[in-house]
């Protein structure tokens, strides 16, 4: 009998290595991934805020200045234990300590006093014409306007819950999207469409609703009854469906004015068909 084929071995060989060093390959690749999904946001945060203290810290210069012109920064030195310090060699960190300390506290009283103005009714006509100011300065409105869009939807709670989320059969019969009840649509609606018994559905984009929708009119008998409770809707809209399920940590509530004013879209009802096509009274 002859022995073993030494190509048969090596080939095995080969193949062995060749999924080892793709499962390798792979393993390396999906650790650098959420690194980097973990880090970044952490980066950008601290960047930000570093730069926030920082402009606060130089706008604090001329304030210190005004200080140890009339004197107190010298009679602030005096005091025994500030001269220990000096003593050390540790007062310039000491004082650099303090100074990022007081910035920060500015920062904090800044974030709370915008707060409570933009609670304010008449604070609200302000900051409304401070974000026409802004948003009317090219490049830098666009910015801004974005990110004051995404705190609107994060923040507001002026508006009514979305009520309900419901499957919707749209563009193609077996294929399905989520949508949220908003209301019973207008008599005038039912009137024109000749349906009785239709809502108001809104129809977002994934994977970020605030860039868009659709408002629609649909008859219940194209209403889907879904166990799926609301924040578990928009989980699922803001990540494409990857987060769908009780174990993942559910968002704050988006309410339905919030989207409507976000969007900055014409809203538009969606056409229906004369073939008289609809699904059956399962809901």
């Amino acid at each position: 009998m002859s022995g073993p084929d030494p190509g048969d071995r090596s080939r095995r060989l080969a193949s062995t290595a060749r999924e080892t060093g793709g499962s390798l390959y792979d393993h390396t690749q999906q650790t650098l991934l959420t690194g980097i999904a973990i880090t970044i946001p952490l980066i950008v945060t601290l960047y930000v805020l570093t730069v926030a203290l920082d402009f606060i810290s130089g706008a604090l210069d001329p304030f210190i200045a005004v200080l140890r012109w009339v004197g107190v920064i010298e009679e602030f030195e005096r005091v025994q234990f500030v001269s220990f310090l000096i003593e050390l060699g540790v007062y310039p960190y000491v004082v650099d300590f303090f100074t990022e300390l007081v910035a920060l506290i500015v920062l904090f009283l800044v974030v709370a006093t915008v707060g409570t103005v933009g609670r304010n009714r008449y604070g609200e006509r302000i900051i409304d014409y401070v974000d026409l100011l802004i948003t009317s300065i090219p490049g830098v409105g666009t910015v801004y306007k974005s990110f004051r869009r995404m705190g609107d939807v994060m923040l507001d709670e002026g508006g009514e819950n979305f009520q309900e989320i419901k499957l919707v059969q749209c563009f193609e019969e077996d294929m399905y999207v989520l949508g949220f009840v908003t209301s019973d649509s207008p008599p005038t609606i039912e009137e024109s469409t000749g349906h009785e018994d239709m809502v108001s559905m809104f129809l977002p984009l994934a994977p970020n609703p605030v860039t868009g929708g659709l408002l629609t009119y649909v008859p219940e008998s194209q209403v889907y009854d879904i166990d799926m409770t609301v924040e578990e809707g928009v989980r699922s809209i803001l990540t494409s469906g990857v987060a769908t399920g009780e174990d993942v940590q559910e968002p704050s509530q988006l309410t339905m004015d919030d989207l409507k004013r976000v969007t900055d879209l014409d809203w538009r009802a969606s056409g229906r068909s004369d073939d008289g096509d609809e699904t059956g009274d399962d809901r």
